[in-house]
């Protein structure tokens, strides 16, 4: 009987331990909790809502406060990773400032003016050359890597060398018998992570471009071992660093990259800019439209979504937008000759254009490089004319920039740069181009002839000079017209 009775009293507490759980259960279910439960829904509400406040706020508290722990201890994690996620950022930041790479010298260095000579074009206009030492050691590497780039930018020049020494200097130092240039320390080495772009090699930097503060400069990107195409990084400009990341660039590339890269870029308007991408001798890819190689497309500056604009194209080096006509001239490099200058008309630009590469050339080639049958007539064959072509040997046409103004009352004039190998009339060398309204065709060329490979060149209106980088000194050179 006692032993029941213990078991009872047991069995009791058990049960009595069960039924507190299940009210506890129950009632919270109705005072703090979201039910499906079609009874409890209808205890629920017809118990006043005063009542249900009450319990909830002095006797079911703790499962808000549980909740609210269990947010809080997300937060945490979430404020956690993120700051895991800034302390990484901020090393990278650290180990990017510590190693940027400044010229192995100095940090400044004088340019000095080494010549100034009077020279006559071959129609017999007569220019004034000063030429500055540059320091440089991209052209002394290998006679394939540039020495070095222009671009003008609020009151400076920028200069990039071929092996990625970013510097500057105030267009009022022209004016003098030396010019300070300045170096900008950046991270180039670190985000390229290629030797071969600062050393003996012929891949290299290829162009310079600064857009409301933000510099841009595109390069051969290894892809993948022994596989490469033409890449962009920016930067905000900053005179003392520059921590450059990744802007635009593609999965396709070539093992002969290091040829025929294009990589020219050029303002459009606010929201837009030009690129040129070479054939990097993958001849089967440039009428693929699938294909970038051989390509001028048009990048977005804030989503860098981009648009083809013209295909056929070979090593376009040259490119400027001639804004008053709404037009792009290019220059393109040829087979054994055949150098082209284009065109392209903003109103075309719902339709790309086709130059007609490889199919269509004016140039001779020496290998066997196209499966299809070889045209020389563009228009004919369903492909655009080159504006104009270069009859001979090759005059490797660098850049075309408009000039209007630095001859006396001169409108739409263009000079053109030219850096072939050998010193011949009209290839170490500018040229002083006018075309026809229509820009359908040539209508005035003169040829200066200054000895010299002209890799690159601006001009500067107010002071009625053109600014170039000349490679075998290699130097800095200003050309002047002594008639205005």
């Amino acid at each position: 009987m006692k032993k029941t009775l213990l078991f009872l009293i047991k069995n009791n507490k058990v049960l009595i331990i069960i039924s507190v759980f299940a009210i506890f259960f129950i009632a919270g279910s109705i005072f703090i909790g979201k039910t499906d439960n079609r009874f409890l829904f209808t205890v629920k509400e017809k118990i006043p809502l005063s009542v249900r406040v009450f319990f909830k706020d002095n006797i079911f508290f703790i499962f808000d406060y549980k909740k609210e722990i269990k947010n809080l201890e997300n937060v945490n994690k979430k404020l956690s990773q993120r700051s895991l996620n800034l302390e990484e950022q901020i090393i990278i930041i650290k180990k990017t400032i510590e190693s940027l790479s400044f010229n192995p010298l100095e940090k400044s260095f004088l340019l000095t003016k080494t010549s100034e000579t009077k020279v006559k074009s071959k129609l017999n206009q007569e220019y004034l050359v000063k030429k500055f030492n540059f320091n440089t050691k991209a052209w002394q590497y290998n006679d394939r890597k540039p020495a070095g780039y222009l671009f003008k930018y609020d009151k400076n020049i920028f200069t990039l060398t071929g092996d990625g020494v970013v510097s500057f200097f105030k267009i009022s130092d022209i004016n003098t018998d030396s010019i300070i240039s300045k170096n900008i320390g950046n991270n180039l080495k670190i985000i390229t992570k290629d030797d071969r772009l600062f050393s003996k090699s012929r891949f290299s930097f290829r162009g310079i471009m600064i857009v409301k503060d933000q510099i841009f400069i595109s390069y051969q990107k290894q892809v993948k071992e022994n596989c490469y195409n033409v890449a962009i990084l920016s930067a905000a400009l900053n005179y003392e660093s520059l921590i450059f990341e990744n802007f635009f660039s593609f999965d396709e590339c070539s093992m002969n990259m290091s040829n025929h890269t294009g990589g020219k870029m050029e303002p459009f308007d606010d929201k837009s800019f030009f690129f040129t991408i070479g054939d990097a001798q993958r001849f089967s890819s440039v009428q693929d439209d699938k294909s970038l190689l051989g390509k001028l497309i048009q990048i977005n500056y804030t989503n860098r979504e981009y648009k083809l604009l013209a295909k056929g194209m070979r090593d376009t080096q040259g490119l400027t937008y001639y804004n008053k006509d709404k037009i792009i001239l290019m220059t393109d490099h040829g087979p054994q000759g055949g150098d082209e200058i284009n065109s392209l008309k903003i109103k075309e630009f719902d339709n790309y254009e086709n130059f007609g590469w490889p199919i269509a050339t004016y140039g001779e080639v020496p290998y066997n490089v196209i499966e299809e049958k070889k045209f020389s007539k563009h228009k004919e064959n369903g492909f655009k004319e080159p504006l104009h072509w270069f009859k001979g040997n090759s005059v490797a046409p660098s850049q075309i920039i408009n000039t209007d103004g630095f001859i006396k009352n001169s409108e739409k004039d263009f000079f053109m740069s030219a850096m072939g190998n050998k010193p011949a009339p009209g290839r170490r060398a500018i040229h002083h181009l006018k075309f026809d309204n229509e820009y359908s065709k040539l209508v005035y060329s003169d040829i200066i002839n200054l000895g010299e490979r002209v890799r690159d060149m601006i001009f500067l209106k107010d002071q009625k000079k053109i600014l170039m980088i000349v490679e075998n000194s290699p130097s800095i050179a200003i050309i002047e017209n002594i008639q205005n």
